[in-house]
Order: C-alpha cells, then sequence, then structure tokens
C-alpha cells in the first residue's frame, strides 16, 4: 500500500511539473549573452512545440532577439528584415496573451519597439512619403490593437495618398473609437505620442479640405486632457 501511495505521489508531482510552462532560463541566458541569431531559433523551435505554441512567452523571446538583431548592421542576410519581423511576432504574441497579463508584465519592450515605429513614421512624414508611413502605421496594431491614434495617423496617411474613400471610412473608425474614450489615463509616453501625432496630422488634412470648424473640433474635442501639455496647447493654439 504504501509502495503505491508513493508511486501516485511521484505520478502526480512529474504530471504537475510537465502541465508547467517553462521558465525559458535558457532564452533568458541568450539573451543576456548578446547572442540574438540563437534566441530567435531556439525560441522558434519553443513555437512549434504543442506544449508552448500558445504560450506568448517564447513569441516575446523571438520578438526581443529580432528587434536586437536589427540594428547589426552586419548581420546575416537572413535577417535583413528583422525589424517588421519582430513586428509580426510581437502581434502574435499578444494574441496568445488572452488576458493581457503578459503584455502587462513586459510593456517597457513592447513601449520600446513602439517609440522606434514612431520614430520611422515620423522620418516619413518629414520626407512627405505618405505611402510609406502608412505601411508602418498599420504595424502600430500588432503592438496596440484598436490603437486610436494610429486609426487617425492611418486616415490621415491614406488621404495624403489620394484615397480620399479609406480615408473617410478610416476616420469613422477613428471616430468610433475616440467617442468611447473618457481621457488618456493609462496611455503610455509612447501612446500619448501616437495619439498626438494622429490628431494634429488629421487636423491638418482637415484643413486642406478647407474644413476648418472640423478640424478645431477635433483639437477642442481632446485639448481638455492635455492643458498641462505645452506642446499640445501651442501647436493646438494654431488650429485657433
Amino acid at each position: 500500500m504504501k509502495k503505491i501511495i508513493v508511486f501516485a505521489f511521484t505520478w502526480l508531482c512529474l504530471g504537475f511539473s510537465q502541465a508547467q510552462a517553462p521558465g525559458y532560463d535558457d532564452l533568458l541566458i541568450l539573451f543576456a549573452d548578446g547572442n540574438y541569431a540563437k534566441l530567435i531559433r531556439e525560441s522558434e523551435k519553443y513555437t512549434g512545440k504543442e506544449d508552448t505554441k500558445n504560450d506568448p512567452a517564447p513569441y516575446f523571446w523571438m520578438a526581443k532577439g529580432l528587434y536586437k538583431i536589427s540594428f547589426d548592421n552586419s548581420r546575416d542576410e537572413v535577417f535583413k528584415n528583422a525589424f517588421k519581423e519582430s513586428l509580426n511576432v510581437l502581434g502574435t504574441c499578444r494574441k496568445k496573451d488572452k488576458d493581457t497579463s503578459f503584455y502587462t508584465e513586459n510593456i517597457e519592450f513592447f513601449m520600446e519597439v513602439k517609440a522606434s515605429l514612431i520614430e520611422a513614421i515620423e522620418n516619413d512624414i518629414s520626407a512627405k512619403d505618405y505611402r510609406k508611413a502608412a505601411g508602418w502605421v498599420t504595424r502600430v496594431y500588432k503592438i496596440t490593437p484598436n490603437d486610436v491614434g494610429g486609426k487617425y495617423l492611418e486616415a490621415a496617411c491614406k488621404f495624403r495618398n489620394a484615397d480620399k474613400g479609406g480615408a473617410n471610412t478610416t476616420w469613422k473608425e477613428a471616430t468610433k473609437l475616440l467617442d468611447a474614450m473618457t481621457g488618456v489615463d493609462g496611455m503610455t509616453e509612447e501612446d500619448l505620442k501616437m495619439f498626438k501625432l494622429g490628431i494634429f496630422e488629421t487636423a491638418e488634412c482637415y484643413l486642406a479640405m478647407k474644413q476648418v470648424d472640423k478640424a478645431r473640433a477635433l483639437i477642442n474635442k481632446v485639448a481638455p486632457w492635455f492643458e498641462e501639455d505645452e506642446d499640445f496647447t501651442e501647436r493646438a493654439s494654431t488650429f485657433n
């Protein structure tokens, strides 16, 4: 009887340990060592295993590897599109993160990538390359789905690319998201930057359409949320 109890206990412990998601210490070590190419390969192995393919963690580590290696100018040709791939993998990570707890725990990295994405968008807008900017904007949703600033910016880029029908459709989607907002509390610095960028680029489009009142109405709608933001207030004043 005693042997049976010991065997049952051992079997339960084994089953329990097998049911637990791995700690991915091996991936952490590879990242700490800066071995990003191997980190990507090893992470990908986890995404193909039955017991870990639905865990957001391996996708997160793969994205970290891709993102970091994208800054290496001497990287292998296989990683030439590493930054774009990192965004796609982060999108998968977010889909696997059903309760968003993983995103919340690791938001610093998500926002680091979003900051780089915003920089790329701003550079293209400054160069008046709205087509290229639009391509980057749609990738914002990989990191922050239903990004209201992204929607406004996407619509503005479509308008600048002479896609007025697509712009109006996307502006309607953005308006629904904005109407559901009660403020910007809880937004990160990067979320706010994207939000303001989308609002002001849209307002500029309204001015281009001779819809001055519409531009002012949009700015005034969100202005109370930025009363202590000097940069916002200064730029908003140019619309009044």
